[in-house]
């Protein structure tokens, strides 16, 4: 995000660790790059002058790419035991993909980093993401012109990874400009990786073919979708049931709410309940917000769910296509169907599926048959197969079913955490990690 005003590195360091709520370590992810460079000395600086509480721990990700990348971190690592900074080598092990590099990577990158916070007792991550980097992310996602345009409010401040760690962007208001000045007055210099200026990759197109002088308005529009995300977490809380954990009903007064927020709710609502990790395209919005606010009775698909409009509301509920059985080894979790994470404490095999019964009306309140019987094809049943290759009901205690939100299980904006966490009470789930800012 812009500030009108010039920001140093450690004025954004200070800002986040004045914020923090109590002692906290931090695990710097820092690459060699100016940019976490100037992150990590600006934090270790700052903690000296506020003698402040919390502690630094750094990490480097070698992701064996480059001949040079091991050497890099070897670099890294001195610069850390010249500042008094626990350090460690993370190295991204095994054969990589020969295409959609950069998201194996970054995939790698957050599993190795959380990993490591958990190992060093670290409460947070921070990153060096820059304002730069947000202007080039919203580029890059304005030219895509999907969801809504929901992404143009670019990267959140922070993010919840993998519902178990918060990763803390302190530098979006910084440029990098700013941070390599910063270092060039303090004597220490950085690495300048060679991908960063191959085209190859759609950032460093974006970041070179783009305008300097284009600010777009991240700032704005983040506080638009956080706007938004907290009217639809409202909406849900006061117009959204559950029945029998698979058919999620919006009573009538939803549907009149503001057209933006009921969208963005709607939006979300089909992703979760179709099990789906991203919102439907435009296009299919529209279609939905028509059907919606018609008054009129009617149904349509899309990303999985079947939408129904009745008199009596709007009900929402995954299709039947391809809700398909599946073996869950022993001790093992397995996530069905996009929607249910299946944990089997057994040391047999399971087999979940879809209910071979309807669903009682008593179970679902008062639903026509044809309703029942479809969510009876699209609830989840589990069986203990034997090696006779026959079935028995399975004990409650040898397993576990828990609601997935792939939409924000993985990686959840924090201008997302309310509704994420209306929609984790709607489904009867834990609350999601509170920021610890």
């Amino acid at each position: 995000m812009d500030s009108p005003f010039p920001i140093s590195p450690e004025d954004a360091a200070r800002r986040l660790l004045i914020s923090l709520r109590k002692p906290t370590r931090l695990l710097v992810a820092i690459s060699g790059g100016s940019d976490s460079t100037g992150l990590l000395l600006a934090l270790h600086r700052t903690l000296a002058n506020l003698q402040s509480p919390h502690s630094l721990v750094a990490a480097t990700i070698d992701h064996a790419l480059r001949p040079q990348s091991a050497q890099e971190a070897r670099s890294v690592a001195s610069l850390c035991a010249s500042l008094g900074i626990p350090h460690r080598i993370l190295t991204w092990h095994g054969t990589k993909p020969s295409t959609g590099i950069s998201a194996a990577a970054r995939e790698a990158r957050y599993r190795l980093l959380a990993d490591a916070a958990a190992d060093l007792g670290a409460a947070a991550i921070a990153t060096g993401h820059t304002a730069d980097d947000q202007h080039e992310t919203v580029a890059m996602r304005a030219a895509r012109a999907e969801a809504d345009n929901l992404g143009l409010s670019g990267m959140a401040s922070a993010m919840l990874y993998d519902r178990r760690i918060w990763v803390l962007r302190p530098l979006l208001s910084v440029h990098r400009a700013a941070i390599r000045d910063y270092l060039t007055d303090a004597g220490i210099g950085w690495i300048d990786d060679p991908s960063n200026s191959d085209r190859r990759y759609e950032r460093v197109r974006v970041r070179q073919d783009r305008d300097p002088g284009m600010r777009p308005p991240a700032d704005e529009a983040a506080k638009r979708r956080r706007a938004l995300s907290n009217g639809a977490a409202d909406l849900i809380e006061n117009c959204a049931t559950l029945h029998s954990g698979c058919l999620i009903a919006l009573s009538p007064a939803a549907l009149n709410a503001d057209r933006q927020i009921l969208r963005h709710a709607l939006a979300t609502l089909v992703a979760v309940a179709g099990g789906k990790p991203h919102r439907p395209g435009t296009a299919a919005l529209d279609k939905l917000m028509r059907l919606a606010t018609s008054g009129s009775p009617g149904r349509m698909t899309l990303s999985r769910t079947l939408v129904q409009r009745r008199r009596d509301g709007l009900y929402l509920m995954r299709e039947l296509r391809d809700v398909l059985p599946r073996l869950v080894p022993a001790h093992s979790t397995i996530l069905w169907d996009g929607r249910h994470r299946v944990t089997n404490h057994s040391g047999d095999v399971l087999r979940i599926g879809p209910h071979s019964e309807p669903l009682s009306p008593s179970g679902a309140g008062v639903l026509p048959t044809a309703m029942l019987r479809h969510m009876a094809r699209i609830c989840p049943e589990i069986w203990m197969v034997s090696e006779m290759e026959a079935e028995t009901a399975v004990l409650p205690e040898l397993v576990s079913v828990e609601p997935a939100l792939p939409l924000f299980d993985r990686f959840l904006p924090d201008f997302d955490l309310a509704l994420a966490d209306a929609l984790a009470r709607l489904l009867g789930r834990k609350a999601y990690l509170p920021l610890p800012t």
